[in-house]
């Protein structure tokens, strides 16, 4: 790992010292979000007994979003360097305390081998300064700020004329913004892969195949208080994806997949899940217009921990469903000016219902604005 990271520091020097190409984007987003915190609907206060209400526990306001984009490239022999940086900053009108921005960073590396072969190494490193808890990920209430890096090299082939596979090996660390009692931090290894043939018909490429991961994920909760100890996690991930993208026509295509998802937790075992995520892609494309509909369905299902009703009751093992949608559309107004959209939501409903705890509780979360693209 520690050859990786000197190489892609040499590559960085050698991107900065040499001739370039240069691309901007500047983007541009207003709109409305609901429930920014995806809290439940519904919650009663530990101290005063009283029910609150979604006008008590949503923070929804309008935003403006800011991003600019940057890619520089860099090309020679059968090399090629990218580093690509999007500073992005969300502001919310009427709940300022929710505002936050982000700094996104890419590095990689590619080197072609062969007519068949080709090798890469990229890099991010990751900023969010965001106040608040994550309560979606309620096994460790994590806080929504954090600085995140990662390093990966990847090799393409072809096992055969229409193969297009690769295999990567990942390593990656998390830093979460400190909370008021501890801080929380992870390392990961990964190794992803992809198994996919392509073909061609008339309208286009069409291609199916298999993606598969395995992963390691160690936690570690450090208290600022002596008194406290520590807290580690030890968490497995198995995925698997087939798919298959087709052109309808030359405008029109589609993709489908069906992933599977397994986690384990090796210290407990109370968090360990299995999870299935039946997706679909439609996208629409022509020279001045581009429309993207996102949708996806998941059932998560836990080995362990247990769904209450009202009264606290135990109603059997506890089950989380997922529902999202996205719909993208871009229109070209000018000859380097965009007219977009974006609009997503979750909802996730949960057998547990216990009024007394916001974990693993049901939610409905969503956004949509409208904005500019300017590219330069």
């Amino acid at each position: 790992m520690q050859i990786i990271l000197s190489l892609l520091f040499v590559l960085l020097a050698q991107l900065i010292s040499a001739q370039i190409n240069s691309e901007f984007e500047l983007e541009t987003l207003s709109g409305y979000e609901n429930n920014i915190f995806k809290s439940p609907s519904s919650f009663v206060d530990p101290d005063s007994g009283e029910l609150l209400g979604k006008e008590d526990l949503y923070t929804n306001s309008i935003f403006q979003q800011v991003a600019i984009k940057g890619l520089f490239t860099k090309e020679w022999n059968n090399n090629n360097l990218t580093l690509r940086l999007l500073p992005r900053a969300q502001i919310f009108l009427s709940e300022s305390q929710a505002s936050y921005y982000t700094i996104y960073s890419r590095l990689r590396y590619e080197k072609e081998i062969s007519n068949k072969t080709k090798w890469q190494v990229t890099s991010h490193f990751n900023y969010r300064d965001r106040d608040g808890e994550n309560l979606d990920d309620n096994e460790l209430r994590t806080p929504l700020g954090y600085r995140h890096f990662d390093v990966s090299t990847r090799l393409f082939f072809r096992l055969y004329k229409q193969s297009r596979s690769f295999v990567e090996i990942e390593y990656g660390n998390r830093n979460y913004q400190d909370g008021e009692t501890n801080k929380l931090w992870y390392d990961y290894v990964a190794v992803n892969t992809i198994f996919r043939n392509v073909f061609k018909n008339p309208a286009g490429y069409h291609s199916y195949g298999v993606e598969a991961s395995f992963s390691k994920r160690f936690y570690e909760r450090n208290y600022f208080d002596p008194e406290e100890a520590d807290e580690t996690r030890n968490w497995t991930y198995f995925t698997a994806e087939p798919f298959y993208r087709i052109p309808i026509t030359e405008k029109w295509r589609v993709r489908a997949g069906l992933e599977w998802q397994r986690r384990i937790d090796n210290d407990r075992g109370s968090f360990t899940y299995s999870q299935l995520r039946p997706s679909v892609e439609l996208r629409y494309k022509t020279e001045t217009f581009m429309a993207q509909l996102n949708g996806s369905y998941t059932n998560r299902g836990f080995n362990s921990l247990n769904a209450t009703d009202v009264f606290g009751e135990v109603t059997g093992k506890l089950n989380l469903k997922y529902y999202r949608l996205r719909l993208e559309m871009e229109q070209k107004i000018g000859k380097n000016l965009y007219l977009t959209s974006d609009a997503y939501m979750i909802n996730r409903e949960s057998n547990r219902k216990n009024l007394n705890t916001t974990g693993f509780r049901s939610y409905q979360y969503f956004y949509a604005g409208i904005g500019l693209t300017f590219t330069f």
